[in-house]
């Protein structure tokens, strides 16, 4: 009887990254031996030195690691297919004798980081998710046999977490240092490369003009606290919030992302003017017309005053020392405001706004682009005006920051003079914040992303989610497309996600996402014109109630598409409710409540809107009252469900 061959032992292997180099390649190295240590149980250990006898994988290109240098010198490899200092990463692998090696290169550091995440997504079956990853394990991960080259469609890809105020999970302003570990990685694994924390000033005023705003009492309301918005206390203290601040950032920075500074006229709602500078520095002041952001904390100091727009850029220069870089500015212009009944003398006064902080910045940072942020472009201004300003703009410095590009409003990028003209980034809006549903009006979202792709002026994709991770779905959606854009199809892109996030579960939740898919469609924060009284409308039921001045007709085409989903709402529920892992599976167990308060939610919306019509039509019949009274009775038990969901 003939013994069994032996087995030849598992060769070593090896981690070999740069040794002079930035932060992120260290970081690239440390996170393949966790990554690998995960799925195997086994810690490669990382060096900078070869032993030439162990299988190694090498961090970084030849422009940061002399062994991958070597290679090509010495003829043993012929080079990488990328552009230096660029966000382009291969994954090659080669045999060096009896050895295998895995080369991990990227145009610069963050890129080296994709290639690594990537590299687990695709030999492993590592998946990344803003609740976790799906680590799957295995004796060995095989490096051999890959030749993988990527390149972003677009140079610019993040997010922009807001300042809203909600629960922890929705809301940036709440998270901890690890919450935004969590975050920048994810923003990492997912190959983006900027992102924003539009989260409030934090103590810039206490940073910039140290002599004149104190930091206020942690343990008291705010020295402006005279009613509304001032009136309260701070989340946490605000000599806390600019460590956080700082540490968040450098956590970004040493991975090579991208952080914008604001400039201009920044005080807005979220950053408002400490009452010690009004008081003691005197600002003359901009007076509104409107009643929105009319505390005197929220107005803005007029810049055609020398001393203000100098104090303007003060707090940009103290947050660039203190936590930020000067690479990449934001403006919001006069955002949201309002200054004149004079539409002309109105658009002067934002045009010259423009003007001055554009003038500045070039004067002080002549190679550093500026975001043209789109939020007053879209509510404000016509299609013309914007083609105004953009015609008075330096396309060599200025990039328009359209976040808003999937409304549904007139005023928007299509007829603003950007596309095959001006450099501009699509961004996808997920608002408002007061729901935290699933929703978004997909259709046009592909049909103008389309126009984006196609377009060599549109240099960016960004996401603004005004709470944070209230979809999952649209966050794998946005970030797919922002690397590579309309590669797949919805039922595609469906099936992928299920696969991916599901696992055992994928085959009944694709199922539910195909037919949850158009219920998710019906409400959008854009909607179509037929729909504006109904958007969200079980929160602005006291906001709108004057529904005998309604149009009936306009509530038909979003009943019509209700009734018509009502067959997918039960099945969807049916199925979710026969699912029997979800104690068992967090993602599923996620999704599961997400998906089911979105349909008591979206049907709540749409009887309030039955109620709205009916009460249009209401001509002292019995009959009609009696359909409100069953609409309302329908609504009430709705409320009384998702309240017991949510529970």
């Amino acid at each position: 009887m003939k013994s069994a061959p032996e087995r030849s032992p598992v060769k070593k292997i090896k981690i070999i990254k740069p040794a002079f180099c930035q932060k992120v390649y260290d970081i690239a190295a440390e996170e393949f031996q966790r990554l690998y240590c995960e799925v195997t149980g086994i810690k490669p250990p990382v060096v900078t030195e070869d032993d030439r006898e162990s299988d190694l994988v090498v961090i970084g290109s030849d422009a940061v690691n002399s062994f991958s240098a070597d290679l090509i010198f010495e003829k043993k490899f012929e080079g990488f297919d990328l552009r230096y200092g660029t966000d382009d990463y291969n994954i090659r692998s080669m045999g060096l004798g009896e050895r295998s090696i895995l080369l991990i290169a990227g145009g610069r550091g963050r890129s080296t980081l994709y290639a690594v995440y990537h590299f687990f997504e695709k030999r492993a079956g590592c998946r990344y998710f803003w609740d976790g990853d799906r680590i799957p394990n295995a004796d060995s991960v095989n490096i051999a046999g890959l030749n993988v080259s990527e390149s972003p469609r677009f140079e610019y890809r993040g997010v922009r977490y807001f300042a809203h105020r909600s629960l922890h999970r929705f809301q940036a302003e709440h998270w901890s240092y690890e919450d935004w570990r969590r975050e920048i990685d994810l923003l990492l694994k997912k190959r983006l490369n900027m992102f924003m924390l539009r989260i409030g000033n934090d103590d810039i005023f206490q940073k910039a003009f140290p002599d004149v705003v104190d930091y206020p009492l942690s343990d008291r309301k705010l020295p402006e606290a005279v009613g509304g918005y001032d009136d309260r206390t701070l989340f946490w203290p605000l000599q806390y919030r600019g460590e956080l601040r700082k540490k968040i950032l450098d956590y970004a920075f040493e991975r090579d992302l991208i952080h914008p500074e604001d400039c201009g006229t920044i005080t807005h709602w979220y950053s408002r003017t400490p009452i010690q500078f009004l008081e003691k520095m005197k600002p003359k002041l901009l007076s509104q017309r409107t009643k929105y952001y009319n505390e005197s904390t929220a107005l803005v100091w007029d810049i055609r005053d020398d001393r203000n727009l100098e104090n303007y850029f003060k707090l940009t220069e103290a947050h660039i020392k203190e936590y930020g870089r000067s690479g990449l500015f934001h403006t919001i212009g006069l955002a949201e405001r309002s200054y004149s009944d004079d539409r002309d003398a109105e658009l002067r006064l934002k045009l010259y706004v423009y003007r001055r902080i554009v003038n500045y910045l070039k004067e002080r940072w002549p190679n550093a682009p500026l975001l043209i942020a789109s939020w007053d472009l879209w509510m404000f201004y016509t299609a013309d005006e914007v083609k105004k300003l953009l015609s008075e703009l330096d396309p060599d410095q200025a990039i328009l920051f359209d976040y808003t590009s999937d409304t549904v409003r007139e005023s928007n990028f299509t007829n603003w003079g950007v596309v095959g003209k001006f450099p501009w980034i699509f961004g996808i809006f997920h608002a408002y914040e007061r729901n935290s549903e699933i929703r978004g009006n997909y259709d046009l979202t592909e049909e103008r992303l389309a126009i984006a792709k196609d377009d060599s002026f549109c240099k960016g994709l960004v996401f603004w989610p005004e709470i944070s991770h209230s979809d999952t779905f649209m966050l794998e959606f946005f970030a797919e497309n922002a690397w590579a854009p309309l590669t797949m199809s919805m039922d595609e892109r469906i099936g992928k996600y299920c696969v991916n996030r599901y696992q055992s579960d994928s085959g009944a939740m694709t199922e539910v996402w195909s037919r949850f898919m158009p219920i998710v469609k019906l409400i959008s924060w854009s909607m179509e014109n037929t729909g504006r009284n109904v958007n969200e409308c079980f929160i602005d039921i006291f906001r709108f109630p004057l529904w005998d001045e309604m149009d009936p007709s306009a509530f038909e085409r979003i009943l019509d598409n209700a009734a018509k989903n009502v067959g997918n709402a039960v099945n969807v529920l049916e199925t979710l409710a026969s699912l029997d892992n979800i104690t068992k599976d967090k993602f599923l167990r996620r999704d599961v409540f997400d998906i089911a308060r979105t349909i008591c939610g979206r049907y709540l919306n749409l009887g309030i809107a039955l109620i709205q019509k009916l009460v249009c039509q209401w001509r002292n019949s019995m009959d009609t009252a009696g359909a409100v009274f069953k609409a309302c009775g329908g609504c009430t038990r709705l409320m009384e469900l998702l309240a017991e969901l949510l529970s």
